[in-house]
C-alpha cells in the first residue's frame, strides 16, 4: 500500500491566514470570562485593541479593492 499524499487540513487560504487571529481572540475571550475584576479591564482592552486592529486591516484591504 502506498500512502496517499497528505492534503492540507485547511484548503481555504484566507481561513489559514485568519486562523491564528481567530484562535487568539477566542483564547482572550476565555481568559476574559475567567478574569478577576482588576485584570478584567486589562484583558478587555487587549481584546478591543486586537479587534480594532483586525477591523482596520479589513477595512483598508476592502477599500483597496474598490
Amino acid at each position: 500500500m502506498t500512502p496517499s499524499p497528505r492534503r492540507p487540513l485547511l484548503r481555504n487560504g484566507l481561513l489559514q491566514q485568519e486562523l491564528p487571529w481567530l484562535t487568539s481572540e477566542v483564547v482572550l475571550l476565555v481568559v476574559l470570562f475567567n478574569a478577576n475584576p482588576p485584570e478584567l479591564w486589562f484583558w478587555l482592552v487587549v481584546l478591543l485593541v486586537i479587534l480594532g486592529y483586525r477591523i482596520e486591516r479589513w477595512w483598508s484591504s476592502r477599500s483597496g479593492r474598490d
